[in-house]
């Protein structure tokens, strides 16, 4: 996983106070659904042309670091959605747990 996004993860959940291995597990998890908001908005700001790209990465099974390198350089706020991303997560999780509890 992208370690941008594992920053913004560690960040927006505060998660210095977790062990190693639960911060790796909420990492992974979060970051997944995280990953596919993000890979979502940058379609939505790429051209036609960058989508068959994009599209092609995906099809040969490239790494993940490949599809960041390819979306840092076609999306001009990408960094901005990463954050964005992970800020609504933690916003909606946050709002989930409330309910709860």
């Amino acid at each position: 996983m992208n370690s941008t996004i594992q920053k913004s993860i560690s960040a927006v959940f505060e998660t210095a106070q977790l062990p190693p291995e639960e911060i790796e597990e909420l990492v992974l998890r979060v970051g997944a659904l995280i990953y596919q908001n993000i890979i979502t908005r940058s379609l939505e700001n790429m051209s036609d042309n960058d989508q068959d790209e994009f599209e092609k990465i995906l099809d040969s099974k490239n790494k993940p670091e490949d599809v960041f390198i390819f979306l840092k350089n076609k999306v001009p706020n990408f960094e901005e959605i990463i954050k964005e991303e992970s800020e609504k997560f933690r916003n909606k999780s946050s709002n989930i747990m409330d309910k709860i509890g």
